[in-house]
């Protein structure tokens, strides 16, 4: 992550407002992963208001695999065999478990051709404003990596991983002073408003060291450090003052000095060893190819991440 720029100081003046889902999407698999989504939306949906969700499952086009094998054909077309009763009984579940003592409407759908392109046209039909995919841990069960999905959605995009926990107590936030930076923080706090009981907020920057001769400014190592991790702190209270003015003292900052390669590891680290329940991330941060829908950073955490569920904003 990269220091803080003057052009991403501009004061966000709109008061935060309650965080609120009017339409949510959801990938479905009808296998295994399917129960930690629904455990895991069960409970985001009794903490924060959620009119509707419209759950899809995307079996592939078979006539893909005419250059396989025919016996890895025949054990892929097994694996998505389906039939109304197994619908009927999913889309029961579905509803037993999200509408007790709620008023969400439900939607099930089983569709037939890419996963990810047939989620992305629903998303943008239905208009939703969150998409939730699922993520078991090494694999992607039904053809649509987490970090794709990210990327191309319009909406603010939900990864549960199938170690998730179904609680929030601490969300972890990586901050790179960015405008992107500024979107996922707030939201964050929009959140948090709406728990019953609030969660912590941590605010994570990830700097290096320049590769710059200490001799040339006559300071030693430590002690140029020292001048950087203050530069960082000073810019990270400026950051909270600007954007956050009235909720700056119930965030808590963090700073890591980089040592190594891979910001994604190290925020990964942090939020296993600290025990973060959510990371909350902007869809794009600081980089040097403005083509990128997507930043690096946020992208590899997707692919790396297979506990803590991360909600990417746009």
């Amino acid at each position: 992550m990269m220091s803080l720029s003057p052009t991403s100081m501009t004061k966000s003046s709109s008061a935060i407002q309650p965080f609120q889902v009017r339409q949510a999407m959801v990938a479905l698999e009808l296998g295994p992963t399917d129960e930690k989504i629904l455990e895991y939306l069960d409970f985001f949906t009794k903490e924060i208001p959620t009119g509707a969700a419209y759950f899809l499952h995307v079996l592939p086009k078979f006539d893909l695999l005419n250059t396989m094998m025919e016996r890895e054909a025949e054990a892929l077309v097994s694996n998505y065999e389906i039939n109304d009763e197994v619908v009927s009984r999913m889309e029961r579940k579905i509803r037993s478990r999200l509408t007790d003592d709620q008023t969400i409407h439900i939607e099930f759908d089983v569709k037939e051709g890419n996963p990810l392109e047939e989620l992305l046209e629903d998303t943008n039909d239905v208009k939703a404003d969150l998409v939730v995919i699922g993520q078991k841990s090494g694999v992607s069960q039904h053809g649509i990596l987490a970090k794709n999905l990210a990327r191309k959605a319009q909406c603010n995009v939900l990864i549960i991983p199938d170690k998730a926990k179904a609680q929030i107590r601490k969300i972890l936030v990586p901050v790179d002073f960015s405008e992107h930076s500024v979107k996922a923080l707030r939201t964050a706090i929009a959140l948090n408003k709406e728990l019953y009981e609030p969660a912590e907020i941590v605010c994570l920057n990830i700097y290096e060291v320049p590769n710059l001769s200490v001799y040339k400014i006559q300071k030693t190592k430590e002690q140029f450090q020292e001048m950087l991790e203050k530069d960082h702190s000073d810019a990270f209270h400026a950051f909270l003052n600007t954007h956050i003015p009235e909720q700056k003292d119930a965030v808590q900052v963090e700073l890591i000095c980089r040592e190594g390669p891979g910001v994604a590891q190290y925020i990964i680290d942090y939020a296993s060893e600290n025990e973060a329940d959510l990371i909350v991330m902007g869809a794009k941060g600081h980089s040097q190819v403005e083509l990128l829908l997507m930043g690096s950073v946020t992208e590899k955490l997707l692919a790396i991440n297979e506990a803590i569920p991360t909600l990417v904003v746009k």
